[in-house]
């Protein structure tokens, strides 16, 4: 879906440009036919041919603009966040300087689209609003595939209304265009949201009128995409065959498309449909297929989603332990993707930083050229050795002075900027945490930066002292001795700590972590819900651990999923920190209902928490045992699934024995906010 609105995109960006020099607007055309064309038989090739392209001098200011958009729109494409997300930094610099304020609309609409790739759908939103804001109005076909990007979001975060309201408006809108692609993309989006909604009858009928359209346009793509949906359909009939049917269809289709992603979902489908069917060797054995196709370009939200049922679906065979290490790997799965989440903003925030410096730096690099070519000319006039050993000394000394002091400004400005970025990350709500890494990070680089200033003071000053001698024909073998040494002494104190400060900002990478709801809201009845989910993790653990869950039944609309994980995370930790030393381990949760809210007190019996540290234990990365392997996450990810996904609070609360934990949550259920 976001590959053909990017198309629509493009096209409408070159349809703006004002084309000039060397390639007209018949030629700059032909180039980008040929891009899409290559795109289309190998991305790879086409991002490096886009590449070549953007060095070339003759593209005008207009023409690189349409070209950065291509390349952000491939990085997208190859999932290389990173790099789409500094060209987009770099677009939107050349756009504010251009007479084409429009094309700010391609900046905010594409990150968007990195955005949701990432599950940031908070940011993902408000990207694709101020796209729209800047959507021409005499564009309705950009404007509708701006909103069609805005509900693709609002289904992933279970705002169905909406979003089926957003998809049956572009439906009727293709329609009247009478556009067989776009019909058929918006066609499988509502029939989405309709099978979210349960409306299966309706979902259906969708479904087997817009496979026949499909095959007849040689849609070969949203056939597969049509097939699996209508898999899902017969799923949740229990029509088990039927729906295996559907399922193989697909990955057949895509297998012969060769994409990969593709073939790995078709491939989990299925292996959830022998799952249901009860043959548990074909189910484990295409599992398995799914499982070995995960690499390091995999989607992390789908790689997290296939380890969370690979969890369950061994806890259902009795397999507690590898059931346990499949969890663990759905959690690992969830922080790398809140580090790329991390990195993604961090890559901007630079981006951003640098590109504010980069007027100064040209005339910085224009004074340092003039100021070789002089001494060059005056290196070419001495004759005598020391003299010219002198100049090249003072030379080298004088440009490594220079180059701490910039490098130290830069790192000064990536601090400032880093400040500046965290008010923003704050809001997405996405890295809670980052204050405090930020904070860590900033005490930790002043220390070297001060030390190379230091140093970079005494080479100064060792120069000073050395041209002042020369000058006066005063100068000694001696003199010149202890200037060399004293001058590498303190070269190489500079490089160590420059050293350091590469180590440090590579160690402080700043991590929080949400869990994001993956599926809607239903309502539970909490103390039945907690009692079975508890049950069935008694046999997870080597020692035995008994269960009291007590107080009021009382039911709530929420996610059951993050519930489920919250209390699961929590007994986790409870296992691995605090009964180490106990014996006769017991959990008691109880239930009641305060002030509209319910309230959750989830005590254990073991060796507790220090009344000190309380206000650290959600901190990320904080753990009283780093040696054993914790990264000390497991308590920032259930404050943040309370606070951030469950709109509740957790605290954690002193006791005379084990260890305490108060978690509220309203009894309306979650409010989904923008």
């Amino acid at each position: 879906m976001l590959r053909v609105v990017l198309l629509v995109i493009l096209y409408s960006l070159s349809s703006v440009s004002a084309f000039a020099q060397s390639y007209t607007k018949k030629s700059f055309e032909e180039l980008r036919v040929d891009l899409r064309a290559s795109y289309a038989k190998n991305p790879t090739e086409a991002l490096t041919q886009l590449k070549n392209i953007l060095n070339n001098d003759e593209l005008n200011p207009t023409q690189k603009i349409v070209m950065l958009n291509y390349k952000a729109w491939f990085e997208l494409e190859a999932r290389q966040f990173e790099e789409a997300m500094r060209t987009l930094v770099l677009y939107k610099n050349l756009v504010q300087r251009s007479d084409k304020p429009s094309l700010i609309y391609g900046y905010y609409n594409i990150s968007g689209g990195i955005y949701t790739q990432l599950g940031m759908y908070q940011l993902a939103i408000e990207h694709f609003l101020k796209a729209l804001e800047h959507t021409k109005k005499d564009n309705k076909n950009l404007a509708q595939q701006t909103l069609n990007n805005l509900a693709e979001v609002y289904l992933q975060l279970g705002r169905l209304d909406e979003a089926e309201d957003i998809y049956r408006k572009y439906l009727d809108y293709a329609t009247a265009l009478k556009n067989p692609l776009s019909i058929s993309i918006s066609t499988n989006n509502l029939i989405k949201t309709l099978i979210a909604k349960q409306q299966y009858a309706e979902a259906k009928t969708l479904a087997l009128n817009i496979i026949i359209d499909l095959q007849d346009n040689d849609f070969k793509y949203y056939l597969a995409e049509a097939y699996l949906l209508l898999g899902e359909i017969e799923q949740a009939n229990n029509d088990y065959p039927l729906a295996k049917q559907h399922y193989e269809k697909a990955l057949s289709i895509f297998q012969q498309q060769g994409l990969p992603e593709k073939i790995s979902q078709a491939h989990f489908f299925i292996a959830q449909i022998y799952a249901d069917m009860g043959d548990l060797n074909k189910a484990n054995t295409t599992l398995a297929l799914v499982i070995a196709s995960i690499n390091k370009q995999s989607n992390l939200l789908f790689v997290s989603r296939v380890y969370k049922f690979q969890s369950s679906f061994l806890e259902s065979q009795s397999l507690y332990k590898q059931s346990i290490n499949a969890y663990k790997k759905h959690t690992n799965a969830h922080t790398q993707l809140v580090k790329q989440q991390s990195d993604v903003n961090l890559a901007k925030a630079l981006a951003e930083a640098d590109s504010s410096s980069k007027e100064v730096e040209i005339t910085e690099l224009t004074r340092t050229k003039q100021l070789k070519e002089t001494k060059a000319k005056a290196f070419q006039e001495l004759s005598i050795a020391i003299t010219i050993s002198l100049l090249v000394i003072l030379f080298g000394s004088f440009f490594a002075v220079h180059n701490i002091h910039k490098r130290e400004q830069r790192l000064a400005k990536t601090l400032d900027e880093l400040h500046k970025t965290q008010s923003q990350l704050l809001e997405a709500e996405k890295i809670a945490a980052l204050t405090v890494l930020v904070t860590g990070l900033a005490h930790q680089l002043n220390t070297p930066i001060g030390t190379a200033a230091t140093a970079s003071s005494l080479i100064e000053e060792n120069l000073k002292r050395l041209s002042q001698k020369f000058n006066e024909k005063t100068l000694s073998s001696n003199d010149f001795s202890k200037f060399i040494q004293e001058t590498n002494e303190a070269k190489d104190f500079v490089i160590n700590n420059i050293n350091r400060l590469a180590n440090i900002v590579e160690e402080f990478k700043a991590l929080s972590v949400s869990i994001a709801p993956d599926i809607p809201m239903r309502v539970i009845p909490l103390k039945t819900f907690i009692t079975d989910r508890v049950t069935t993790l008694q046999n997870h653990f080597k020692k035995h651990i008994s269960f009291n869950v007590i107080g009021t039944e009382v039911s709530i609309p929420t996610y059951p999923s993050i519930v489920s994980d919250v209390i699961k995370t929590l007994i986790i930790n409870a296992y691995e920190h605090g009964f180490v030393h106990t014996d006769d381990a017991l959990i008691t949760i109880e239930i009641s209902v305060v002030n509209n809210h319910a309230v959750i007190i989830f005590q254990d019996n073991g060796s507790g928490i220090d009344d000190k540290i309380l206000k650290d234990i959600f901190t990320p990365f904080y753990s009283t045992n780093m040696g054993g392997n914790h990264l000390g996450l497991g308590l920032n990810i259930v404050f943040n699934a309370v606070k951030q996904s469950l709109n509740g609070n957790i605290c954690a609360e002193q006791c005379k024995l084990g260890a305490c934990f108060k978690i509220v949550l309203p009894l309306n259920g979650p409010v989904e906010t923008l």
